[in-house]
């Protein structure tokens, strides 16, 4: 007993020990707090608040900016930057029509023509010049512009109207003035001197009249033209050439379909070829302006395979797209772990190729099942690529394809037609399994989705099965086909009530419910019309049988 004792007297001591502990401890790291506060004070008396100074700064900074920031000089900007760069056209447009005016009257013969409009360049190259040394630099530039305008002008004339150098010698000619007119927007950093030059460049063909073009080399040396631009905005990161070198060769190439109406169509469509191919070769070299690039290739690529389509028969314009498919699918494939940035544009261009080519090769009846499996496809490729992009340009493609497809109606279940509604309702299934995994819809709006498809999937299920019955009930009477689409409406409300108790699933309890009293309304208000009274009995029991049951089974559940 005593040893017994002796234990817990030493085990009462251990406890206070430890109790004691606990409070010095306690009281240690109080004295620290204490200590750390006493700190904290003392310097945050002498340390202003930074956040509060920030402020002030901010303010100040951007109430100097304010008060620094100028009204806009409108009578500067449009009397010495605006006036110029029009009115030199205006000038360029009197030279041409006074020379015009003066062959026709036979005053000047041609080499005095080609001359006068050599010396005319030279003389406008010179005063802008001085312009220039005299700090008078947007009339400078813009003399510089419509001096390289009429150097290009007159070294066209000269070629094709007056025949009097060969093509070879007229192209190296332009290109030493496009050289130059890339030259002096060079040394001035002068972007629209470039944007000027490159009009210049575009409307050659179109500020002289020529009864018998050359086609070849109209196209040809437009296209050299815009590949010079092209690279050139490229690398001075000029925006504004860049959307206008693209746009002006389209105008150009379709402005010289319309006058010369000739049948030499393939070689507009390989210029256009050649200008989308640079387009995307430098949309993976340069990522300057990534936005402009992106809108620009889009557009490019509708408007090639526009011109492709009208240019080359219909097996070259589905050899071409289905190329286009392989060549941005593998650019998409190389670029797939690399360059998250141009994977969707891609993946989003071969989807469309892979469209215009199934659009091109099958009929209508046969390609829509086709294109609602593509649109499936783009849609997971979608997700797997993280692309919202690529998953809407997918569901544009699945919704349009399905739109056509349950707006079509079939006769016979051995038809294309009957497929396509299968595959279509389907796939909806499918969508319904991929929601939770896709990126592009929030995830609190995808209980909202889920619920307005099933709820689509439901309402389409209704023309089908009409539509089913119709076309196996075609050869009977019109008493047997009533009675068939009226039992197969009831049934489905049946099971819609039956599979939304067991489901615990109210929209499709609801729907059950709502179809039963339409297929009463069909009873009462077309059926009794057409059928025999026999029918009228089987149709009103078989109904009241099911009305009966289904609201036993919601009773019975008590919803």
């Amino acid at each position: 007993m005593s040893q017994q004792k002796s234990i817990e007297e030493l085990e009462k001591k251990v406890d206070a020990l430890q109790r004691e502990a606990h409070d010095l401890k306690v009281m240690i790291l109080e004295l620290k707090r204490e200590k750390k506060e006493s700190q904290t004070d003392s310097i945050t008396k002498h340390i202003p608040d930074i956040n509060n100074y920030q402020k002030e700064v901010h303010i100040k900074s951007k109430g100097i900016v304010q008060e620094e920031k100028e009204p806009i000089d409108w009578e500067r900007q449009i009397g010495q930057i605006w006036l110029p760069r029009v009115f030199i056209f205006v000038l360029l447009l009197g030279v041409i029509w006074a020379f015009k005016a003066a062959s026709d009257y036979g005053y000047l013969n041609n080499s005095v023509k080609i001359t006068i409009g050599y010396l005319s360049a030279l003389i406008l190259l010179y005063i802008g010049g001085r312009q220039i040394r005299s700090n008078r630099n947007a009339l400078g530039q813009v003399l510089f512009g419509g001096s390289i305008i009429l150097l290009l002008i007159v070294t066209f004339a000269m070629h094709v109207l007056y025949n009097m150098v060969p093509l070879l010698v007229a192209l190296v000619l332009n290109l030493i003035w496009i050289g130059m007119g890339i030259y002096f927007s060079h040394r001035f950093k002068s972007q629209p001197l470039a944007v000027l030059t490159g009009i210049g460049g575009y409307l050659i063909p179109f500020l002289l009249e020529n009864n018998d073009p050359n086609i070849l080399n109209l196209v040809i040396f437009e296209t050299i033209f815009y590949c010079v631009l092209l690279l050139y905005a490229l690398k001075k990161q000029f925006k504004i050439l860049y959307l206008v070198s693209f746009v002006m060769l389209h105008i150009t190439l379709l402005a010289s379909v319309m006058i010369t109406g000739s049948g030499q169509e393939k070689i507009f469509g390989i210029a256009v070829l050649i200008q989308h191919g640079l387009l995307v070769a430098t949309f993976f070299l340069k990522q300057d302006f990534m936005k402009y690039q992106i809108g620009v290739l889009y557009t490019s690529f509708i408007l090639t395979m526009s011109w492709v389509g009208l240019s080359f028969p219909e097996t070259q314009y589905e050899m071409i797209v289905l190329l286009t498919f392989a060549a941005y699918s593998l650019l998409s494939i190389i670029s797939w772990n690399k360059d998250k940035q141009r994977v969707p544009i891609t993946l989003s261009i071969a989807t469309l190729a892979l469209l215009l080519f199934l659009v091109s090769k099958f009929n209508e009846e046969n390609v829509m099942g086709l294109i609602v499996l593509q649109g499936l496809l783009s849609i997971y490729i979608g997700i797997l690529a993280s692309s919202k992009l690529q998953q809407a340009v997918g569901a544009s493609i699945y919704l349009l394809s399905g739109f056509i497809i349950i707006s079509t109606d079939f006769y016979s279940i051995a038809s294309i037609d009957f497929l396509n509604w299968v595959l279509f309702l389907g796939t909806l299934i499918v969508v319904l399994r991929m929601l939770p995994l896709t990126n592009a819809i929030k995830k609190n709006e995808i209980i909202k989705v889920r619920k307005i498809i099933r709820i689509v999937l439901m309402i389409l299920l209704l023309p089908f099965i009409t539509h089913t019955v119709q076309a196996l009930t075609h050869e009977f009477t019109l008493n047997i086909k009533y009675m068939a689409v009226s039992s197969s409406w009831g049934i489905y409300a049946f099971i819609g009530i039956i599979l939304g108790s067991i489901k615990n699933y109210k929209p499709l309890r609801v729907f059950g419910l709502i179809l039963l009293f339409i297929t009463l309304a069909k009873l009462f208000f077309v059926d009794l019309t057409y059928v025999s009274i026999f029918i009228r009995a089987v149709l009103f029991i078989g109904l009241g049988i099911l009305g009966i049951i289904g609201s036993r089974i919601l009773y019975k559940n008590e919803y």
